[in-house]
Formats: C-alpha cells, sequence, structure tokens
C-alpha cells in the first residue's frame, strides 16, 4: 500500500511538472491570433461638414466628443448628437492659465456615470475636468482643475484614463525614469502601484531596453466599468489585460507577434526604443466594452494598405472576431452594447476627415 502512494505521489508531480513546463511554453511562446470570422463594415456618415482634425473620439450618453483644433473655433473638444451627428458646442481652452490646457493634447477620457471628460496636460502636469451638464436644455460645461500624485507626473496625456469614482489608471513614460508602470490614483493619493513586465529577449543588463519598448510602444484602454484595463504594443503584439477593482494585478499575457524594435544606445540608463523598419503587426489602438475589446489592428497578411482592420477580443484575451473597413479610421468609440461604433474616418478620395456610425451586430 505504502509503494501505491509513492508511486502515486510521483505520478502527481510529473504532471504538475509536464503542465507547469506547457503553460511557461505557452506564455513564453508567440502564436498569431486566430480569429473566428471577418465581418465587412460599412458606415453611415453623420457629419462631415465640420471641419475635422486628426484626434480621439469618445461618448457621452446622448453625446460624441471630437478633439482637434478647426478653423471654426479655437477650442478642443467639440460635441455633437449621437443620433443625427449635429454639431452642438465647443469646449476646452488653449493656454495656461487656469483650466486651460496645453496644445497639442495627447488624449482625452470620460466618466460615462458622471458626464465628465478628463484630460491630462502633462505640459503643465495637472489634471482637467469638464463636467457636462444639460440646462433646461442647453448643453453647459463646467471645468475645474487639480493636481495628482508627484508619480504621475511624466504620464503622457494619453496614458491617463478615467476608471470612475475620481480615480484614474496611469501609465508612465520610461524616458523620465518614474518608478511605476502603472498607477492607480486618486485626486490626491496613490492607491496601487505596478511596475511587472512580461521580459522579452534582451539579456539582463539591457532590461531597460525592454521597459523602454512597452513604454513608447504601449497603448492603454480601460473597460467602462473601470474594474479592468489593457495594455498592447504596436512593433509587434503583446496584449496585457490588468485587474484593478481594488488593486493593480496582472491577470492575462498574450504574446502575438514578437516584438520588432531598433534602439539608439543601449547601455544608457533611459534608452530610446523606436520602431523597426517595415513592422506589420501590431496594435495601435484600442476602444473597451465592458465585453470586448476592439483594437486597431495591422496584419498586412490580409487586406494589405486596404482600409483598416478592429481585431475584437474578450477579457481573457482570446480573439472574437474581426471587423474591416474600407476606408481609414483615425479613432473609434464603441456602445457598450456592442451593436453600434463610431468613428473619425477618412475616406479614400480623399474628401476630408468625416463623423461616421456603423453597425457591428
Amino acid at each position: 500500500m505504502k509503494n501505491k502512494h509513492i508511486v502515486f505521489l510521483f505520478s502527481l508531480f510529473l504532471f504538475f511538472l509536464q503542465c507547469k513546463n506547457s503553460t511557461e511554453s505557452v506564455d513564453e511562446g508567440y502564436a498569431a491570433p486566430v480569429f473566428p470570422e471577418t465581418k465587412e463594415i460599412t458606415v453611415e456618415c453623420l457629419n462631415d461638414s465640420f471641419i475635422f482634425d486628426i484626434g480621439g473620439i469618445d461618448q457621452l450618453d446622448t453625446l460624441l466628443i471630437c478633439s482637434g483644433k478647426t478653423d471654426i473655433n479655437d477650442y478642443v473638444f467639440h460635441l455633437f448628437s449621437k443620433n443625427s451627428g449635429a454639431y452642438i458646442k465647443s469646449f476646452g481652452t488653449i493656454g495656461q492659465g487656469p483650466c486651460e490646457i496645453s496644445w497639442p493634447v495627447m488624449g482625452y477620457s470620460t466618466d460615462r456615470k458622471e458626464d465628465k471628460v478628463y484630460c491630462y496636460d502633462a505640459m503643465q502636469t495637472k489634471m482637467v475636468e469638464y463636467a457636462i451638464r444639460n440646462h433646461n436644455g442647453e448643453i453647459v460645461v463646467e471645468a475645474n482643475e487639480y493636481m495628482l500624485p508627484p508619480e504621475t507626473k511624466n504620464t503622457r496625456g494619453d496614458m491617463c484614463f478615467s476608471i470612475g469614482n475620481g480615480q484614474f489608471i496611469t501609465a508612465y513614460s520610461s524616458f523620465f525614469g518614474n518608478s511605476y508602470r502603472f498607477i492607480k490614483t486618486a485626486s490626491v493619493d496613490t492607491v496601487s502601484t505596478c511596475n511587472e513586465y512580461p521580459r522579452l529577449n534582451e539579456p539582463d543588463e539591457f532590461i531597460a531596453v525592454e521597459h523602454s519598448y512597452f513604454s513608447y510602444m504601449g497603448r492603454l484602454a480601460v473597460k467602462p466599468n473601470g474594474k479592468k484595463f489593457v495594455h498592447a504594443t504596436w512593433s509587434g503584439c503583446i496584449l496585457e489585460i490588468f485587474d484593478c477593482k481594488e488593486t493593480i494585478r496582472p491577470s492575462v499575457t498574450k504574446r502575438f507577434f514578437e516584438p520588432e524594435y531598433k534602439v539608439t544606445k543601449k547601455n544608457v540608463k533611459y534608452p530610446f526604443v523606436q520602431c523597426a523598419e517595415n513592422v506589420v503587426n501590431g496594435i495601435w489602438g484600442m476602444a473597451c466594452t465592458d465585453a470586448r475589446i476592439y483594437a486597431k489592428y495591422r496584419d498586412d497578411s490580409r487586406y494589405k494598405n486596404s482600409g483598416t482592420l478592429i481585431a475584437v477580443f474578450d477579457w481573457e484575451g482570446n480573439p472574437a472576431g474581426m471587423l474591416h473597413f474600407d476606408d481609414g479610421l483615425y479613432d473609434v468609440v464603441i456602445e457598450n452594447n456592442d451593436k453600434y461604433g463610431y468613428a473619425i474616418m477618412r475616406d479614400k478620395k480623399d474628401e476630408g476627415i468625416k463623423l461616421v456610425k456603423f453597425k457591428i451586430d
């Protein structure tokens, strides 16, 4: 009987080692995602009369928000009706004074429950908050500003996202040598930090190169309910998903395409990592719903130089589908029901940039 127990325990140990090795090999290996289907998406023009700039797009309730300076006014943000596409109002003053922001604006985010827009001004190291209110049928915008904790001071504007309840997820630029990769912060205090990176192929003495790769080549987006966020790279593709309901905790890592980059100097404290030439794979931007991650995807093995691909993943990093657009999308936002989306688009005929709507399901 004793020998049988020994054999059983030994077999269990071998099984554990096999599973562990199998898990490690999956985690460390690269495997291109396989999507179950590709949908051809037709867009509906909502507005092509406004002079759009190449900026971002987001939503609040029945409103769409587009960023970018135009010839119509000197404001940064512009509101449109989600239903009709009609222009409503602009806001966001450029300058160095109270509640003013620097140009160019690198990025912004929204708190959809509170109807607020947040813009982190990296040049002035301050957060500017815009509360959008409907007062007697008129849209009113109230601006306020405050400082975030000092750990976030070198964050780029496109790497600072609201997760609701007055909290934010930020990612730093390694050029400045901050201590943390991701920071969960409130308006006054740091709540949680994370400094974990997937290892690449650099030797230990050049680990700063790996950190710089994820900083310079990274894209960030958050789940609307504020409980998770996703980070992905665009010169090669590694997709990471993090839990942030309480503390920041790595959840899923998917190695889709091996990173391709070049470094000016490796033996420096803050190396500058650039995109390698002729890179054909990567993720260039993302929009999230509570069920899906929509990633602006580059894969020249299909649809080479033809329109835009949006890769769809679930929150476990599994491929769920692919959307193909004939024209080029600059930025996209998706309704939380995963049925409709909106985008800033330039058409093939080069007739300018327009605001469009499209059906997914």
